[in-house]
């Protein structure tokens, strides 16, 4: 691989959209911190740290060419199954509101879905490549990787964290179809998939209790819709200009989780519409960045790795943002960048260097035969070609 600049409106996009984060985070979290632990700077100082340390991993990662993803994507999916079954060992994964979706290693605990969410996408990709002589037939061709999402799924939904799943397998599908599956194939897997994916939202009462309070959260005012009743509270007062910064008072122990899943109701309390379209548009702005810089790259593998990473991005953005509006059913999916926690961070910073690192690194036989010069083109002493190739020599 040949190493060039990396994109650097992606690395600035993501340095304002971490910053944006940390800002509202001190915001949405002042109150909680002094009255629980009597530290107003409490959840901020621990997301600065996370923030430092994802920085460095972002930089690492993004000066890693990203084929050795390819090479090594038998050791990414072991251990992206791996640490999927951990949670499930007494005294190593950690049991929050009735699911065990986290692994407590002393004072630092993380989500393995997360983790497994970036492991899914590089295998999807490298396999897709692999498979592009049969991809046309199921069998051969989406059969075997479908299997192997399929239990990344399964263990995921067992957790249970339904959210991931879905994000899950909504990028992998998305890069499946970039791939050049057969849009039959798809209809197809989308006609049993489907059905099996409703029946899992409706299998369990309390997700069934979260779609009845959607339309009509005050139907439960006290439970399942209080943080849908609280979120607009929060939104509706807000306006055009908000409140102002450090003004909310919904985070005054009237909206749960205000730092985290639901920081863009005290975004757009504060700052109003105008902040939280402003946030909005650095996403969209990031998401066409992503494809610009998958669509350049230089190999398949690139194309389909930056593509599943984006539609990552985009589906949980999609799903935090629809939670908090009350467009979508309460469930937890922190909003990358912005909500406070340091796997969520970390695993987002991940993800943006192998983008970054997508942008930089190009494969040696493209980038020589780029820089090789026209053999048939016919100019004249005193041309462009002749003035350029004159100062080559």
């Amino acid at each position: 691989m040949v190493r060039s600049k990396p994109d650097f409106w992606m690395m600035l996009i993501v340095f304002v959209l971490m910053g944006f984060g940390l800002v509202m985070i001190f915001s949405a979290s002042y109150y909680d911190g002094l009255t629980k632990y009597g530290d107003s700077y409490y959840y901020f100082k621990r997301q600065l740290l996370w923030a430092g340390a994802s920085l460095i991993l972002f930089f690492v990662v993004s000066n890693i060419p990203y084929s050795l993803y390819r090479r090594y994507v038998g050791w990414i999916l072991l251990g992206s199954l791996t640490v999927l079954l951990l949670v499930f060992i007494p005294g190593v994964g950690k049991t929050l509101n009735g699911a065990t979706r986290w692994i407590q290693l002393g004072p630092i605990g993380f989500q393995p879905s997360e983790l497994a969410k970036v492991g899914a996408i590089i295998y999807t990709a490298s396999i897709m490549v692999k498979k592009q002589e049969v991809l046309h037939r199921f069998k051969r061709g989406l059969l075997p990787p479908l299997l192997v999402i399929g239990m990344l799924c399964f263990l995921i939904v067992i957790e249970p964290h339904f959210s991931s799943m879905v994000i899950l397998l909504g990028s992998c599908m998305i890069v499946i179809y970039c791939a050049g599956a057969r849009l039959k194939h798809l209809l197809l897997l989308a006609s049993t998939g489907i059905p099996f994916i409703l029946w899992v939202m409706v299998v369990e009462p309390y997700r069934l209790q979260r779609w009845h309070v959607l339309f009509d959260p005050w139907k439960d005012p006290t439970g399942g819709g209080f943080q849908t009743i609280q979120a607009l509270f929060a939104i509706g007062p807000g306006g055009l200009s908000g409140k102002g910064l450090g003004n909310s008072i919904q985070k005054l122990a009237y909206l749960p989780m205000s730092q985290t899943d639901f920081i863009f109701a005290i975004i757009a309390e504060e700052l109003g519409f105008i902040g939280g379209s402003f946030l909005i548009l650095l996403f969209v702005v990031f998401v066409v960045r992503g494809i610009r810089i998958a669509i350049r790259s230089s190999d398949l593998f690139g194309t389909l790795l930056g593509i599943g990473i984006v539609s990552m991005f985009a589906i949980q953005a999609l799903f935090n943002l629809g939670v908090v509006t009350a467009v979508l059913p309460v469930t937890g999916v922190p909003l990358p960048f912005i909500s406070y926690g340091g796997s969520s961070l970390m695993i987002s910073m991940l993800a943006a260097g192998i983008l970054l690192s997508i942008s930089r690194f190009r494969p040696i036989a493209a980038d020589t035969h780029t820089k090789q010069r026209p053999q048939h083109t016919s100019y004249t002493p005193g041309s462009r070609y002749a003035r350029v190739n004159n100062r080559q020599l």
